[in-house]
């Protein structure tokens, strides 16, 4: 019966996130839309791991690290954001690790009292005190306002993950920490917040991708998530220029051999079906796949409708449609005054129009076909 409704939450969320986004995105030609629903808040940059594949290494290696902090937006500044979001929306916390910051807990309480919420975590930083706040802020089961689940990124078994995160002991950390939260969600009982994890699909652990059912099943995660690795977020000044500054060829982008990706796609869903565990693969056809890390995938071929349901803010309160570009600071505007001004409607018509070279990788964008 979980199951069940578990799928029938899902199905409604995506149904409606596509028709909410679906009907300004065809039928405004300005480039308006209603108000936003899905707000990623980056409480921080600051984090205590260094993955080899992460879009903020080269600040997290080059900035010293009591000047990582400088910026960031207060927690009554954050609190005054979450307030503009309205109580239907859904949040979701992000860094860096967002559970870095000292009030945390704080803004996890504020927010969950109004909206849904998520997190997006390593979960080295889960200890007891902060599984049991978790569960304390989450529904009974997903849907009601609170932490409806957490996303937990574990790249393989450990001595993969500790290599790629380049901290031994990162995946032992980790796993204990979903432990203790397994622990208290069973005594509140309740199944919230769900346990997602993510795992990016990259040479470095295309190998043990297939070993990955098997991690969550004994860690008692809920879903798999394998997205596809992109290096957009390497290039200098993002969000501060024309997103068609960049070509497809300032990227770096990541490369797998066809045979070796298609290989452990195959014994990954296998294993999956055996271990009953629930997968989830990018939002592309397999050859698109195995095509994005053989040669690249062309544009064309894509739409992202996130700049009408989606709204990104900054830990220093800058704004973004998406990470492409800038439209305003929570500092100086309201979100309300942001997410429909000129320069937002101007970027969601360029979108509608065409994306960019630099797109390719998102997990935003959505395959459309290739138009005869």
């Amino acid at each position: 019966m979980q199951d069940k409704y578990r799928t029938l939450m899902r199905w409604s969320y995506d149904a409606v996130q596509r028709l909410y986004s679906e009907i300004p995105y065809r039928m405004s030609g300005s480039g308006g839309a209603f108000p936003a629903w899905h707000y990623f808040l980056e409480l921080t940059r600051r984090c205590n791991l260094r993955c080899r594949m992460c879009q903020y290494i080269h600040f997290l290696e080059e900035v010293p690290g009591a000047q990582q902090k400088e910026g960031e937006l207060t927690t009554e500044e954050w609190k005054d954001v979450i307030h503009q979001t309205g109580r239907m929306s859904l949040l979701t916390f992000t860094g860096g690790e967002p559970l870095i910051r000292k009030d945390f807990p704080e803004l996890l309480e504020f927010a969950s009292r109004q909206s849904l919420t998520h997190i997006v975590t390593n979960a080295t930083l889960l200890d007891a005190a902060m599984a049991e706040t978790f569960v304390r802020f989450a529904p009974r089961r997903t849907g009601g306002r609170g932490l409806n689940f957490i996303g937990v990124s574990l790249e393989g078994p450990a001595e993969v993950h500790d290599d790629i995160r380049r901290q031994p002991g990162a995946f032992g950390k980790a796993a204990a920490g979903l432990a203790l939260l397994r622990e208290y969600r069973a005594r509140a009982g309740k199944t919230c917040p769900m346990v997602h994890i993510t795992s990016v699909i990259q040479a470095h652990n295309l190998d043990s991708l297939p070993l990955m059912p098997g991690i969550i099943a004994d860690l008692g995660a809920d879903v798999l998530n394998l997205v596809t690795e992109t290096r957009m977020h390497d290039l200098p000044g993002l969000g501060e220029h024309t997103p068609g500054t960049w070509k497809t060829s300032d990227i770096d982008w990541p490369r797998i051999p066809r045979n070796a990706l298609q290989d452990a796609l195959r014994k990954t869903e296998e294993e999956a079906r055996l271990r009953h565990v629930e997968l989830r693969l990018p939002r592309m056809p397999r050859e698109e796949l195995l095509r994005y890390y053989s040669t690249g995938v062309e544009v064309k071929h894509y739409q992202c409708r996130s700049p009408w349901n989606t709204i990104i803010v900054g830990r220093t309160g800058d704004v973004y449609p998406c990470w492409l570009i800038k439209i305003g600071n929570v500092r100086e505007q309201s979100l309300k005054s942001i997410w429909n001004a000129g320069m937002t409607k101007a970027f969601r018509r360029a979108c509608r129009s065409g994306l960019f070279p630099v797109c390719p990788g998102c997990c935003f964008i959505e395959y459309r076909g290739e138009k005869k």
